[in-house]
C-alpha cells in the first residue's frame, strides 16, 4: 500500500528569536511516516508558506520564519481525515514546543492501486527509484521483462533501453559499471527475483572529477540487488519439450568487498537470443555505433521478421559470458568481460515482387533455403586508477573475432543456385584516458584511441550468375576485404563560473582504409578491371570545438561551433587515379531548454553536420553482394551535409503515472546519396552517386503514459509519423521525386484490478505509402495482442496470450497465435515449475506484404512449430 500524507501547517514565528515546532504524526494504529508538513498563513490559507516532511518514524521539526500568531497547521492524508491546529498561545515564552498530531482514518478508503503506485516510485534530485513489486504480474523472468513495465522506460525490439526518451549509456549493478556498452548481457539474463530496486538516473557523470563541471546529458539505469544477496546468488532454468525443444540457462551474481561479477551460460533452440549481438543479418551490437569496424559488403542472409523471435527464429543458440570487477586497491579496479557465442540459424524464405517502372512491368519470384552458422569471441579489459584526489586514469583493451558460414540454396525465377559466403571479422582496440583536476572549477582531459580491424569475405555461386544477354559473362566467385586503422588524440578543458560552463575540445583524427575485391568466373579468372577494386582511403582531421553552456534555474542555453580542417586522399590502383580534397568546415550547434516546473520541460535545437563518405561509398568496381545483386558507386570525396532542427516537450509526473513526450524533427540535406538501379528478372545492379539535389524529411514522435483510475488501467502510447521527400533513378529513368509517408501507432492498456485476473492489450498499426509521378501505393497492417493473467493461488500463476495479425488490411486474411504458461512457485521456496506451450494454433508459415516506390512484394517464411515444454527452475 502506498501512503501519501499531507500535513498542512500554518504558523508564523519570527520575533526576536526563531520559534521551532517539533512532534510526531500518528493514528490509532501507530506512527504515520513520510508526511508532508506545510505552514499556512491565516490571512491567506491557500498559500503554502513553509514545508517539511516527517521521517520514517513520523517525526518532524521546522523552524518558523514569521510570527506564530499569524500561522496555523493543517494535516491531511489520502488515508486520513484532514486536521487543523491553531498556534495562538501555544508558545508563550518558549522558543521550542512539541505538537503531536493524531489523525483519524478516512471512512471512505482509497483504492489500493493508487496507494501502491505512491510507494512504488520515489524521486530525489535526478534519480527516480522504482519498486519492482508494484509492477510485476508474475510473468517476468529477466530484468528486460520488468523494465518493459516501468513508467518512463522503453525497451526497443533490438534490446536498446531508453529512459525518458533517451538511450541509456549504461546499466549499472549496485552502482558499478559491470557491462559497459554491452548492457544487454545484464538486461536479458539477470534473474528478476534478484532485483530489489531499479533507479533511473539523469545527468549521469561517471568521471567523479567532472561532477558539477561538465554538463552531462547521459542517462543510466541502476539495478539494486536485494539485501542479503551479497555473496553468490544465482538461478538455474532447465527446460525440455516435445520435438526436442530445449531452453537451459544458468546465471549467477557474485558480490563481496573485493569482487563483483555476473556469469551466464545459455543454450536454447526456441528463438531466444540472450546475447548482446544480433546475427539476423550482419553482426551488430551497440559498441559498433561508437567504434570503427571494417564493413562487410557481401550479404549474409535475411532472417528478420515483424514477428517476435519466439515464433520464427529457428536457432541453436549457445552463449557463455563472464563479467567481473575486481577492487585492486581502495580506489582502483580491474574489469574483465568475456563472451563466446555459437549459433545455427535456419530459414525458408519465399518472395514474390511485382515491379512497375514507367511502362515496364515484370515479376521476380525467389525461394531461399538459408542456413547461417556464426561463431564469436569477445574479450574486454578495463583498468581504472583513482587513487589520487586530483588525477585519474584508465586503460581499455578490446579484442573481437567472429567467423560466419552462410549457405543459401536459391531459386531465382527458375535458376537454382547453391551459394556460400565465408566471412571473418577481427577488431582490436586500445584506449587510454586521463583526467587532471586543476582546481575546483577547472578540469583537463586527455584520451588516445587506436584500433585496427579487417573483414575478409568470399562468395561462391554454383552455377554462376549470367550478367549479359549473350551468356558470355558469368560471375561465380566474389572476394572482398576491408582493412581499417584509426588513431584519435583528443584533449578537453572544462571550466565553470557561476551559471556558465565552458569546454574547448581539440582533436586529431587519422584513419586509413583499404579495400580489395575481385569478381571471378566459373573458371576462376577475373571478369576484368570493371569488376575489381584496389583502393586506399586516408583521412587526417584537425578540429577545435568550443562549447558554452549557460544554465539559470529554469533556463539553459548551449552554443558550440566545431571548426575542423580535413585532408583526404583516395588512391585507386586499378585505374591509376588519385583524388584529394582539403576543406575547412564550420559546424554550429545551438540548443535552448526551459523548465516551466519540475514536471515540464521544453527543448529546441539546431545543428549543422558535415561528414565524409563511408567506405562502402568509395569503390567504383562492381561487387556482387548475393546471387542476383551487384553494387558500385560514382566516386566523390564531398562531405554529406545536414541541417537538423528539433523541438521537444516532456512532461513527467511519476507519482500520478503521467508521462508525455513530443518531439518534432526536421532534416534538410542540400546534397545526398541517390541510387541508380537497373532491375530485370535475373539481376539487380545498384549504383550510388552523390548529387547536389536537396532532400528533406520530417518526423513526429509521441510517447505517453497515463493511469486512469475509474478503469484501474494504465495506458501507454507510442507513435511516429514520418514524411520524406527523396529521389532516385530506376532503369535509366529521369530523376524521380518520391514522397513517402509512414505512420506507426502502438497502444498498450494494462488493467490493474486487485483480483485474481488481470489483462493487458497491445495494439500495433502501420500505414505506409509512396507517391511517385501521381502514382500512389499504400500498405496497412494491424496487430492485436491480448494477455490474460490468472492467479488462483499465491503459488500458481497462469497466463495466456492471443496475437491476431492482419499483415495487409486490404486483404481478408489474418493469423492467430496462441501461447500459454502455467507457473508453480511454492511460497518461501527456491524452486518452481513451468509448463509452457507456444504456437498452439500450429501456424507453419507467415506471409506479409511490403511496398516501395516501384514495387510491391509478398514475402513468407517458416515458423517454429507448436511445442509444449516443461521447465524446472531454482535459485541458490
Amino acid at each position: 500500500m502506498r501512503i501519501l500524507l499531507s500535513l498542512v501547517f500554518c504558523i508564523s514565528l519570527f520575533r526576536l528569536n526563531s520559534q521551532t515546532i517539533k512532534g510526531t504524526v500518528s493514528d490509532s494504529t501507530g506512527i504515520v511516516p513520510f508526511s508532508n508538513v506545510l505552514i499556512r498563513k491565516i490571512n491567506n490559507p491557500s498559500l503554502i508558506f513553509q514545508y517539511t516532511t516527517t521521517d520514517k518514524n513520523g517525526f518532524y521539526k521546522i523552524k518558523l520564519k514569521e510570527d506564530y500568531d499569524l500561522l496555523f497547521i493543517e494535516v491531511t492524508s489520502l488515508t486520513h481525515e484532514p486536521k487543523k491546529i491553531d498556534l495562538k498561545e501555544r508558545f508563550k515564552n518558549e522558543n521550542e514546543i512539541e505538537i503531536n498530531v493524531q489523525l483519524e482514518t478516512r471512512i471512505t478508503k482509497l483504492n489500493e492501486v493508487i496507494l501502491e503506485a505512491k510507494t512504488a516510485i520515489q524521486e530525489k534530485n535526478d534519480t527516480i527509484t522504482f519498486d519492482p513489486n508494484a509492477f510485476k504480474d508474475g510473468t517476468e523472468r529477466v530484468v528486460e521483462d520488468l523494465l518493459k513495465k516501468l513508467p518512463g522506460i522503453k525497451v526497443e525490439e533490438n534490446g536498446e533501453i531508453k529512459y525518458k526518451g533517451k538511450s541509456i549509456k549504461k546499466l549499472l549493478l549496485d552502482g558499478d559499471d559491470l557491462f559497459d556498452s554491452q548492457y544487454k548481457i545484464g538486461s536479458k539474463n539477470i534473474n528478476v527475483d534478484m532485483i530489489d530496486k531499479v533507479q533511473g538516473i539523469e545527468h549521469y557523470e561517471e568521471n567523479s572529477l567532472l561532477k558539477g563541471i561538465r554538463n552531462s546529458d547521459d542517462v543510466v539505469l541502476n539495478l539494486i540487488l536485494k539485501k542479503g544477496k551479497t555473496d553468490l546468488t544465482g538461478s538455474v532454468n532447465l527446460g525440455y519439450g516435445y520435438e526436442s525443444n530445449f531452453d537451459n540457462n544458468i546465471s549467477a551474481v557474485l558480490i563481496n568487498s573485493k569482487v563483483k561479477g555476473f556469469g551466464i551460460i545459455s543454450h536454447n533452440n526456441i528463438g531466444q537470443n540472450n546475447t548482446p549481438y544480433n546475427a539476423d543479418s550482419d553482426f551488430q551490437s551497440f559498441d559498433r555505433n561508437e567504434e570503427k569496424h571494417s564493413k562487410q559488403l557481401i550479404n549474409q542472409g535475411y532472417f528478420n521478421s515483424v514477428l517476435d523471435s519466439k515464433f520464427h527464429s529457428l536457432n541453436n543458440n549457445f552463449y557463455v559470458s563472464g563479467n567481473s570487477l575486481f577492487k585492486i586497491k581502495e580506489k582502483s579496479s580491474l574489469k574483465l568481460n568475456t563472451g563466446f557465442y555459437d549459433d545455427r540459424i535456419s530459414r525458408q524464405n519465399q518472395n514474390n515482387s511485382n515491379y512497375v517502372i514507367g511502362d515496364e512491368s515484370f515479376t521476380i519470384n525467389e525461394d531461399n533455403t538459408l542456413l547461417k552458422k556464426p561463431i564469436l569471441y569477445d574479450v574486454t579489459a578495463n583498468f581504472s586508477n583513482k587513487e589520487k584526489e586530483s588525477f585519474h586514469w584508465d586503460y581499455l583493451g578490446k579484442i573481437n573475432f567472429s567467423k560466419t558460414t552462410f549457405k543459401d540454396n536459391s531459386n531465382n525465377n527458375g535458376l537454382v543456385q547453391n551459394n556460400q559466403v565465408d566471412s571473418q571479422a577481427f577488431f582490436i582496440k586500445q584506449n587510454v584516458n586521463s583526467t587532471y583536476k586543476i582546481n575546483e572549477k577547472t578540469v583537463f582531459l586527455n584520451s588516445i584511441d587506436f584500433s585496427k580491424s579487417n573483414a575478409p569475405q568470399q562468395l561462391k555461386i554454383n552455377p554462376g550468375t549470367i550478367l549479359d544477354s549473350e551468356n558470355s559473362l558469368i560471375s561465380a566467385n566474389q572476394e572482398s576485404r576491408f582493412d581499417d586503422q584509426l588513431l584519435r588524440v583528443k584533449s578537453s578543458l572544462y571550466s565553470k563560473k557561476d551559471s556558465l560552463k565552458f569546454v574547448i575540445n581539440a582533436e586529431y583524427l587519422s584513419t586509413n582504409s583499404k579495400l580489395f575485391s575481385l569478381l571471378k568466373n566459373e573458371e576462376g579468372n577475373s571478369l576484368g578491371d570493371f569488376y575489381r577494386n584496389d583502393n586506399a582511403f586516408s583521412v587526417n582531421l584537425f578540429s577545435i570545438k568550443p562549447v558554452l553552456v549557460y544554465n539559470r534555474k529554469k533556463y539553459a542555453l548551449k552554443f558550440g561551433i566545431n571548426t575542423f580542417y580535413t585532408s583526404t586522399i583516395l588512391e585507386d590502383y586499378v585505374n591509376s587515379k588519385s583524388n584529394s580534397e582539403n576543406e575547412l568546415t564550420l559546424a554550429p550547434l545551438l540548443m535552448f531548454s526551459y523548465k516551466s516546473n519540475r514536471k515540464s520541460s521544453f527543448i529546441s535545437s539546431y545543428s549543422y553536420n558535415a561528414v565524409l563518405p563511408e567506405e562502402d561509398k568509395l569503390f567504383s568496381g562492381i561487387i556482387q553482394t548475393n546471387y542476383r545483386s551487384f553494387s558500385n558507386n560514382e566516386l566523390s570525396l564531398e562531405f554529406l551535409k545536414t541541417h537538423s532542427y528539433n523541438l521537444g516537450y516532456n512532461y513527467n509526473d511519476f507519482y500520478k503515472f503521467k508521462q508525455l513526450s513530443i518531439n518534432i524533427n526536421h532534416d534538410f540535406r542540400p546534397n545526398n546519396y541517390f541510387s541508380n538501379t537497373l532491375i530485370n528478372q535475373n539481376i539487380t545492379i545498384t549504383n550510388s552517386f552523390l548529387s547536389a539535389l536537396s532532400t528533406k524529411d520530417y518526423n513526429l514522435n509521441i510517447s505517453g503514459e497515463m493511469y486512469y483510475h475509474p478503469l484501474r488501467t494504465t495506458f501507454r502510447l507510442n507513435g511516429n509519423y514520418s514524411l520524406s521527400f527523396d529521389k532516385n533513378v530506376v532503369n535509366n529513368s529521369e530523376i524521380r521525386d518520391i514522397k513517402g509517408n509512414t505512420l506507426f501507432l502502438n497502444l498498450i492498456a494494462r488493467v490493474g484490478y486487485k483480483s485474481k485476473v488481470s489483462f493487458e492489450n497491445n495494439v500495433f498499426y502501420l500505414n505506409n505509402s509512396f507517391e511517385v509521378v501521381n502514382n500512389k501505393t499504400r500498405f496497412q497492417s494491424l496487430t492485436n495482442q491480448t494477455k490474460i493473467i490468472y492467479k488462483p493461488t499465491k503459488e500458481i500463476k497462469i497466463y495466456s496470450i492471443a496475437t491476431i495479425i492482419s499483415p495487409d488490411l486490404n486483404q481478408n486474411s489474418y493469423y492467430l497465435f496462441l501461447e500459454s504458461e502455467i507457473n508453480y512457485s511454492p511460497l518461501n521456496k527456491k524452486y518452481g515449475l513451468s509448463l509452457i506451450a507456444k504456437n498452439l494454433t500450429n501456424n507453419k508459415t507467415f506471409e506479409t506484404r511490403s511496398i516501395s516506390d516501384f514495387s510491391s512484394s509478398t514475402s513468407s517464411h517458416n515458423l517454429i512449430e507448436r511445442y509444449i515444454m516443461l521447465k524446472l527452475y531454482f535459485s541458490f
